[in-house]
């Protein structure tokens, strides 16, 4: 039996059997949702632009409107664009994650020197397990007698990084939204867990995906080489 409510209020996540009326060849009205009285979904009188730019803001509403009320076109394109800015900002040393590295490693360079650095009571890098991927996280200088194919080549790598960095980061979400079941009533979207849960469960995904991107950019530099 076919669903004869297709659709989801961006507002509630209630189901909707249509997004608007045809009153005639220019004439359409929105459909208001049942449940809490208000547009279904307003997106839809939206340009894409203003859509993709609440999908970066984390616009609950938007995400409803891209994955149940329109089919995928060209919005994987905003995937791409968002893993580059993230790479364009390791790859200048101008993130957080940057900071997080050059702290716990102790690397201090010309390209560090306006950068925020935190001292730890005790220097991480000495690790066994990290004293490897520290010493390759250590950049060289940036001056004007570098090949600037060898930059190129390491902003690949480094998008390829945070690519499987970000795949790590689905995967571990997923994985613990399955191990969460049995505890939430809530089994299927995120944001509709405990606070606890999601923040502990976004908590340990980030960690894994930076820890991915830490030990894989190293390892793919060596290869690279």
């Amino acid at each position: 039996m076919a669903d004869t409510k297709p659709y989801k209020c961006v507002n509630c996540g209630e189901a909707a059997a249509a997004l608007f009326r045809n009153y005639g060849p220019s004439v359409l009205k929105l459909t208001k949702c049942e449940e809490c009285k208000g547009v279904v979904d307003k997106y839809i009188e939206y340009d894409p632009v203003i859509v993709m730019i609440d999908l970066v803001l984390m616009s609950r509403e938007a995400q409803r409107h891209v994955i149940y009320n329109i089919e995928f076109k060209s919005y994987w394109k905003l995937l791409i664009i968002l893993i580059m800015l993230e790479t364009y900002g390791v790859w200048r040393s101008d993130s957080l994650f940057n900071i997080a590295i050059n702290t716990m490693c102790g690397i201090q360079t010309n390209n560090t020197v306006n950068m925020t650095h935190l001292s730890l009571p005790i220097n991480l890098s000495e690790s066994e397990l990290l004293r490897n991927s520290c010493l390759a996280w250590t950049h060289e200088e940036k001056t004007e007698d570098n090949d600037l194919f060898i930059w190129e080549k390491d902003f690949y790598i480094q998008f390829t990084s945070t690519f499987l960095g970000i795949v790590m980061f689905i995967l571990t979400v997923q994985s613990l939204m399955k191990l969460v079941k049995p505890v939430t009533s809530q089994r299927e979207i995120l944001y509709k867990c405990p606070v606890v849960v999601t923040a502990l469960i976004l908590a340990v995904s980030n960690i894994v995906k930076n820890a991915t991107s830490f030990h894989i950019t190293p390892l793919m530099r060596s290869y690279a080489l």
